[in-house]
This record gives structure tokens, sequence and C-alpha cells, in this order.
């Protein structure tokens, strides 16, 4: 009984272990994809970023955003107001006056647009109520960002440009300098555009300011003043998941189910016209080698005490 016991012990262990062991890697999960992402846009008619002095010598930065809109949404206005602190005694001050000034923005998995348009507009600063910082009579920009192309940039030159009431053309190449006496002096830059592989950019106007009004209550005004501003960026396509690789199908003969799992994992040799067999082992393999070692473990037992009794027997 010793003897069947000192053979059993190991070849449990030994089941045991080849039932632990891990699948193989042919049963792991398929690697995950990447959703589309749709695109960006936004669109402003006007931004201003200023540094108004009082006459007190208080500095009150003023930071707005006109008619500023984000993917998707529309946004339309006429008359664009602002309320500056300690200017015209608090009451709100019209920044931009236009027949005409909308904002658009749309993106999907597919396009991502922005676009701005102005017609008969007229853009103010705080301090100069009566005075026309800038007169144009038709001006829009816009910016495309398609998911399989180049993004572009556009903008249309206004029609008509005042300059603190002062007509005037505008420069392709560079900076056209305006300087108006008792007033102050203006920069116009026309069409600042900016692409690359992903985005697309523009303004059709920006403006440098350095301004004295001396009017309501303000003594200077520097700054930037960016009308019809539009940016996108392009969508995102889908990455499908990758499929898991799954291993061919044995061509070889099925090996016994009495062989030991080293048998079972060796090679084939390539016939004549065929193709090499698959050579990893699967689930099945581990089974089918934990069943031949209890087979060969009972059959050892079995033999070692037969012999036992056969010894005995003579001995008596």
């Amino acid at each position: 009984m010793s003897v069947l016991r000192s053979v059993a012990a190991p070849a449990l262990a030994a089941t045991a272990l080849a039932v632990a062991l891990p699948l193989p890697a042919a049963f792991a999960t398929e690697a995950g994809g990447t959703p589309a992402q749709p695109g960006k846009a936004s669109a402003v008619t006007a931004q201003l970023a200023l540094d108004v002095t009082l006459l007190n010598t208080v500095n009150v930065p003023v930071d707005v955003a006109l008619n500023k809109v984000e993917s998707p949404a529309q946004r339309d206005g006429a008359m664009l107001t602002a309320t500056v602190d300690g200017v015209d005694g608090g009451r709100p001050v019209t920044l931009v006056k236009a027949g005409v000034g909308t904002s658009v923005t749309k993106a999907d998995d597919r396009l991502a647009t922005a676009s701005v348009k102005l017609v008969n507009a007229d853009v103010h600063v705080p301090g100069l109520p009566l005075t026309t910082l800038l007169g144009l009579e038709a001006m829009s920009a816009e910016a495309n960002c398609p998911v399989d192309g180049q993004p572009t940039a556009n903008v249309t030159a206004p029609a008509r440009l005042t300059v603190l009431g002062r007509s005037v053309t505008v420069g392709l190449n560079s900076p056209t300098h305006v300087d108006v006496p008792a007033i102050g002096t203006v920069d116009v830059e026309f069409a600042r555009k900016t692409v690359t592989s992903s985005t697309a950019a523009a303004s059709a106007l920006e403006v440098k300011i350095a301004l004295n009004p001396l009017n309501l209550n303000v003594a200077k005004v520097n700054g930037t003043v960016t009308v019809a501003s539009v940016s996108c960026r392009k969508p995102v396509p889908a990455v499908a998941p990758a499929a898991a690789s799954s291993p061919a199908p044995s061509t070889g003969p099925s090996a016994p189910a009495s062989a030991p799992a080293s048998a079972q994992n060796r090679a084939v040799p390539k016939g004549a016209g065929e193709e090499l067999a698959y050579t990893g082992s699967s689930g099945s393999t581990v089974l089918a080698a934990g069943g031949g070692t209890l087979l060969v473990a009972g059959g050892a037992a079995v033999w070692m005490t037969r012999r036992r009794r056969a010894a005995h027997a003579r001995h008596r």
C-alpha cells in the first residue's frame, strides 16, 4: 500500500500542476478600438482686449468676446454692447453696431467649420462714443477642417473700410498705420491666417490701438481689437479594434490520450505540398496530459502490487 501511495502522490501533484497551467494566448480578448471624435469650431464676431485708463488714473481691463460661439451653435447680433466699470456712469457701451452680425459653427465626425459675417458694421471703443474706430461695409471669415482633407482658412476683404472716420486701404503684407491728431494711432492688419495639418484659424482684421480720447472719464485706451475671428480642428476618425489571432488547425494525426504532454507539443514534419502544422498547446492538450499521467501512475501501482503478492506467495 505504501508503494501505491508513493507512486500516486507524485502523479496527482503533476496532474494538479498541469491543470493549473494558464490557457494559451489564443484565448485572449480582442484589443479595443478608438471611437470617432467630432471636430471643434469657434467663431467670434469681435473680441476686445483693452486696457482703459480713467482720468483718475484707475486702470480698467476690458476683455470681451462678442457673439462668441463654439460648435455646434449659431448666434446673431446686430447690436453688441458691454458694460465697462467707470465709463459713462456704468451704462452699457455699444461696441459693435451692424446691419448683419452672424457667428456660426458646425462640427460632426466629417467636418468642422466656423464662419463670421458682418454687413454695414461699426466698431467702437470705450471713450469714443461718437467716433467710429472701424467702419466696414461687408466682411467675412471662414475656416473649414474636413476629416479627410487639408484645413483651410479664408477671409473676404471689406468693400469699404474707415479708421477713425478716415477711408483707408489695408495692405495685404504689412499693417496699415493711421495717425489721427488729438486722438491717437491705429495699426490695422488684414487677414491673419494660420493653417496646420489638423487646424485652421483666421482673423479678418486685427487692430492695435493707442488712443487718448479724454472723453467720458477715459484718458487712454490701449490694446487690440480683433474682428471676425474663426478657428477649427478636424475630426478624428474611428479606429477599428484589432482582431485577435487564432491558432491554425493542426493537419497532423491526433495524439493518443495516454501520450505525455511533451509528445503532443512536438512539431509535425512538413510533408510534400503541405504547410507546417500549428505546434502550440491548448486547453485540451493540458487536460489530456493530466489524464495520461494518471493512467501511467495507476498502471505502475497495479504492477507493483501484483509483484509483491507473487513474492509473498513464493516465501510461504
